[in-house]
This record gives structure tokens, sequence and C-alpha cells, in this order.
């Protein structure tokens, strides 16, 4: 299963208030809007839920052709540690990692095979397909029906994850 997410904690603290009434409670379980709340990190560990769920969804999403309109009440986190956990939906669990710097929050699921992590606009991502794979042209980023972005090469088309918000793009794949 392959799925990302990134928040620029710039951005995000320009346009967004977490704490407004009942946000918290529209977005997370009673036992994550207590991890924010009770922690001095709350900013921190709010976006990291946040990417955690955001990722998982579009995990899941692929896997089961959910409707594109994420419900992040759908979806439960808990924290291992500072850089892994876990995102429940329904009978399900996936393993999640998370990188964070002063800049953004960026979690992916954690797949059994090795997935590769791409920073960079789009056309940087192609170039650098094309030179990895030794490929005569560009590979081309292309979306399914249900909208879910796919990887167009040669002879074979591969899943990927496309994640972008302020600043910061990530492809995984």
């Amino acid at each position: 299963m392959i799925g990302n997410d990134i928040v620029d904690l710039a951005k995000a603290k320009e346009e967004s208030n977490i704490f407004r009434p009942r946000y918290l409670e529209k977005v997370c379980s009673t036992t994550e809007v207590n991890l924010v709340l009770s922690n001095a990190n709350s900013i921190t560990n709010f976006w990291r839920i946040w990417t955690m769920k955001e990722c998982a969804y579009k995990a899941f999403q692929r896997k089961f052709s959910i409707k594109t309109i994420f419900n992040p009440f759908a979806f439960t986190c808990q924290f291992e540690d500072s850089e892994f956990g876990r995102v429940s939906f329904q009978n399900y669990q996936l393993s999640v990692e998370t990188i964070q710097t002063d800049e953004f929050m960026y979690s992916e699921v954690i797949n059994s095979k090795t997935n590769q992590r791409f920073f960079g606009s789009t056309l940087d991502f192609l170039l650098d397909l094309k030179t990895k794979l030794n490929l005569q042209s560009l590979p081309e980023v292309s979306k399914t029906t249900e909208g879910i972005p796919v990887l167009n090469l040669p002879n074979k088309t591969l899943p990927i994850s496309k994640t972008h918000h302020g600043k910061f793009q990530v492809y995984l794949y």
C-alpha cells in the first residue's frame, strides 16, 4: 500500500486555527484530542495526526476504492514513538513513518516493498526517473478514473502517491 502527506508548517500556521471551537473534535478521536491538548507540542502533534490520517486515507482509497471524500474521523492514530505510529480504519491497521523538520511534517505508509520518496517538482521527479531507469523519454504521471495518481512507464504502470502543501511537494513510488 502506498500513501503520503505533507504539511508546510509555516503555511499551516498562517491559514489554520486548530484551536477554534469544536475543530479538533471534528477531525480527532477523544484519545487524539487528549494527545494534542495534553502535550507542550500540541500543534506539532495535531499536524502529525493529520498527516498520518491523510497518508493512510490515500493508501486505503487505492486498496478499497473509497470515494474521494476524506473523513478524518474514520481514521484513528496511535504514536509508537516520535517517528513511528499506526493508523486504524475499520478492521485494518497501517504502520506509518513521520519525518518532522522545522519547516514541514511528512508522513508515509510503511510498505513491505521498499518505497522511494522524491522531494521536488514534478519535472525534476520525472527527469530523475528518466535517468535512474535509463528511459528514452520522460515517464508520465496520470490519474485513474478514481483520481488516483499512477506513473506510466513504457511497459508498465506503477502506483505512486503525491502530496503537496505550500512550498513542498513529495512523490512516493
